[in-house]
């Protein structure tokens, strides 16, 4: 492992770098000010830059912001002796993997360099990979998530990469995008598959309840305590502990959390002694947890600590290309539950599905359909099924598509509404069967085509 010490005061140079040494890490460089940091982090390769915050002429965001770019591998870890949560915030937005006050607790800093270079390794691995990630089938413990959007394979690929590790995982997105089951998906993926997934809505937790609910009691813990109670870690050991809106974690028990998950042990109310225990923190969030921390309602070192990977999920707006994939599954879940039969969706029911802007995201899309399900009279879902009138330009004309498409479109609609009958749409294409049966057969190919053809 190679690391840079960027500080412009020569007894902080001299002290971590022995430190280092003692601890076994022997390739440690030193740089005394930000415009020699910039040179040397651009000229080398090094694996982790300890980088002090305040320097005179160029400090030390000035050295992030320069070389970030130019080295994406290279992690660096800031040190400052100011607490400064807007710069902290800011160092880690230009992507700083951790942020440490001086003086630095020794065994900390060996922690974080280690997690740092572990995600280094890691994210060359992913790299290696992104070139052909189109061609990747989606992974087996991901296979509840159906998109074919390259972005969401994206990061299912950088998922999966980051599960391996253990480490804690937070993952954002509107409400509605499916965060739970991205983390059971990291679960099946992680070092411990078979080991329980404990799911925890936070917000649900009354605050009075919350030390007792996580941590767990011993027998005479307090008034009406009369067994041994194990919480949410115990019921987790050898497994997963999914924190779905971790922002509303109280603020006077985050320390505890941090404590946890530092040690990877609990204090049980009633103990005194910790208890090791063996869990993967998965959290959740639709909050912004940047923003949490200035207004101080969630502490920065606990969110570098559950932000040790972030994946990022888009709305359902931004992966429109998902929502005929997506349609056609929840119209099966619900043709299913209910015990009714709907072949599929009319094309201009499709038309309104992809032109509309779900702010429930993929929620608000099953709701829809199975409400359209319910309501269905025919064997094909249709605009109004949907609580929505036609829209006034068809798909075609809004994507100023081919002659090709329109006659596809224009097939598909002929199709359906003679319920199937081949024979029957030859005659009004005015062309043979064949050629309706060789082309149905294509595009049933396309999931867009496919989810309006239904089971015709």
């Amino acid at each position: 492992m190679k690391i840079l010490i960027v500080d412009d005061e020569q007894v902080a140079l001299t002290s971590v770098k022995r430190l280092l040494k003692r601890r076994g890490y022997l390739n440690v460089e030193i740089c005394a000010t930000g415009k020699d940091a910039i040179n040397r982090i651009k000229n080398n390769d090094f694996d982790i830059v300890l980088l002090d915050l305040l320097m005179p002429e160029v400090d030390g965001l000035q050295v992030l912001e320069s070389t970030k770019p130019f080295n994406p591998r290279t992690e660096f870890i800031i040190l400052t002796a100011v607490d400064d949560i807007s710069s902290a915030v800011k160092a880690i937005r230009m992507g700083a993997y951790d942020y440490l006050l001086k003086p630095a607790d020794n065994d900390r800093l060996v922690l974080s360099i280690e997690r740092a270079f572990e995600r280094r390794g890691l994210l060359a691995g992913l790299a290696g990979a992104r070139s052909g990630i189109r061609k990747i089938e989606i992974p087996e413990a991901f296979s509840n998530i159906i998109t074919q959007n390259p972005r969401m394979m994206e990061l299912i690929s950088y998922a999966q990469i980051m599960a391996r590790s253990g480490n804690p995982i937070l993952i954002t997105g509107e409400s509605g995008t499916g965060k739970e089951l991205v983390a059971r998906a990291i679960h099946r993926s992680g070092p411990s598959p078979t080991g329980p997934f404990i799911a925890v809505n936070v917000s649900s937790v009354p605050e009075t309840l919350f030390e007792r609910e996580f941590f767990g009691h011993v027998k005479g813990a307090f008034t009406g305590a009369n067994s041994d109670r194990p919480g949410f870690f115990d019921q987790a050991d050898g497994g997963t502990l999914f924190m779905d809106e971790i922002g509303e974690f109280p603020l006077r028990l985050q320390a505890k959390l941090l404590r946890a998950l530092e040690e990877k042990s609990i204090i049980r109310l009633g103990e005194t002694v910790p208890t090791p225990l063996d869990f993967r923190i998965v959290s959740a969030t639709n909050r912004d947890l940047d923003i949490y921390c200035q207004e101080g309602n969630f502490r920065l070192d606990l969110l570098y600590r559950i932000k040790s990977a972030h994946i990022p999920l888009p709305p359902l707006r931004e992966r429109a290309d998902d929502i005929p994939l997506l349609a056609s599954h929840f119209l099966m879940q619900a043709c299913a539950r209910h015990q009714k039969v709907v072949r599929g969706f009319s094309p201009e029911a499709m038309d309104v599905l992809t032109a509309k802007n779900f702010s429930g995201n993929i929620r608000e899309l099953a709701q829809m359909v199975e409400n359209a399900v319910l309501l269905a009279d025919s064997p094909m879902i249709l605009p109004s099924h949907l609580g929505e009138e036609p829209l006034q330009t068809p798909s075609f004309a809004r994507t100023l598509c081919s002659f090709k498409e329109n006659y596809d479109t224009h097939l598909i609609y002929v199709y359906v509404h003679t319920k199937g009958n081949t024979k029957q749409t030859a005659q009004i294409l005015n062309v043979s069967v064949r050629q309706v049966q060789r082309k149905l057969a294509g595009l049933r190919q396309n999931p867009r085509w496919k989810s309006m053809l239904g089971d015709f």
